[in-house]
């Protein structure tokens, strides 16, 4: 994968525009998980201290695109929260102001890209008007790379000059070790729905020695086993994919499982087959864990996206939290991806324990399935 790195670029004297995932959650006007900004600082301080003057720009949430401001999506939070961090005064502008500017501060903001009309269907004339806000154009926004906007992936078409920030390349070269590291790799992947992760699941069982599948994913692939899984939670819809995927000998789908007929009750371990009518699986058993223990401790590389069950009950919590140990007590490579996932990780008290662990969503799991991100693939063509 080539493209050009911020530390190959000389920035003295440059003028500089930065596209962050500064997309974090904010409760009553205040930001209440800074951890993307602070993933944005290495990038964010390489170029202030090589002497650039930095204008920043990022989206919050799903605001309507029509040019005009609004509060309950206004970038005010985060740009409070990065001042703290930078311990410095931080400007935020709309577009049209920053494009008026005589002489642009030393850094500063300009407001959530998504009140731009045009934004999301990367128009060429709100991608010609980013470009020319600076000299270098730096692509930093992993989470958002697999989007073709205009201040993604349409301004690296028409600016004189761009490439990957610190954590981008950070971000991609991470991965790809998990990608080219085939030897002894697992795959651990959760959550609800089988049907956002089937290109997952077949690009890994292709490259990777075992992939496990755990929660709703699990749930399905049992009920295609022809399994009563009582009210547990499946996908009618993908029990036929299910059916092909639990012939291939690297899925595995544990059977013993934690069942009860209420989440709010402490639930009973057995084997599905055994399981009443009345009651729903809500995560994997301890014996199951006991005989995933040596795939994991002797796995070379491990990826894990998604918990294994109910995890936000604290009676239904077991499996993915041990889950998490066991990555960690093992001498793999670990990576983690997902909002879920990190949530996991951090209830367990491995997050700091984890090799790497990616700041995406949909990005994520899009580079994994072997997709193409088109951000990332603008910035290749701009190097070529």
């Amino acid at each position: 994968m080539l493209y050009k790195k911020l530390s190959e670029v000389s920035l003295s004297g440059r003028s500089v525009l930065l596209r962050s995932d500064l997309n974090a959650p904010i409760e009553n006007g205040i930001v209440s998980n800074n951890e993307r900004i602070v993933r944005s600082l290495p990038t964010i301080n390489y170029i202030l201290e090589a002497g650039s003057r930095l204008v920043i720009m990022s989206h919050l949430g799903r605001p309507i695109e029509n040019d005009l401001f609004q509060k309950e999506f206004s970038l005010a939070p985060i740009v409070s929260s990065m001042e703290s961090l930078l311990n410095r005064k931080i400007n935020l502008y709309s577009l049209s102001e920053i494009e008026d500017l005589e002489h642009l501060d030393e850094i500063s903001f300009i407001e959530n890209t998504r009140f731009n009309t045009g934004e999301k269907s990367n128009d060429t004339n709100l991608s010609k008007r980013l470009a020319n806000l600076a000299d270098l154009f730096v692509m930093d926004a992993f989470a958002t790379a697999h989007r073709a906007h205009a201040s993604t992936t349409g301004v690296i078409n028409f600016s004189n000059d761009a490439c990957a920030g610190i954590l981008l390349d950070e971000e991609l070269t991470s991965l790809s070790k998990v990608k080219e590291d085939s030897k002894n790799s697992i795959a651990i992947l959760g959550g609800a729905k089988i049907s956002t992760k089937i290109g997952l699941i077949d690009s890994f069982s292709d490259s990777m020695d075992k992939v496990i599948l755990g929660g709703g994913l699990a749930n399905t692939c049992l009920a295609a086993k022809g399994f009563d899984v009582g009210g547990s939670l499946i996908e009618e819809s993908s029990l036929m994919y299910a059916k092909e995927l639990i012939k291939n000998p690297k899925i595995i789908v544990p059977e013993t499982v934690v069942v009860s007929d209420s989440p709010e009750k402490k639930g009973r371990t057995i084997h599905v087959n055994s399981l009443n009518k009345n009651e729903s699986i809500f995560d994997i058993a301890p014996e199951a864990l006991y005989e995933l223990k040596p795939i994991i401790q002797n796995s070379g590389t491990i990826l894990w996206n998604g918990p294994i069950g109910f995890f936000e009950k604290e009676n239904f919590a077991r499996g993915t939290l041990t889950i998490a140990d066991m990555i960690v007590s093992s001498k793999s490579f670990s990576v983690l991806g997902g909002g879920d996932t990190i949530a996991a990780a951090e209830k367990a008290g491995v997050i700091d324990k984890i090799d790497y662990v990616s700041t995406a969503g949909g990005a994520f799991l899009e580079f994994m399935e072997g997709k193409k991100l088109p951000a990332v693939e603008a910035l290749m063509d701009k190097f070529n």
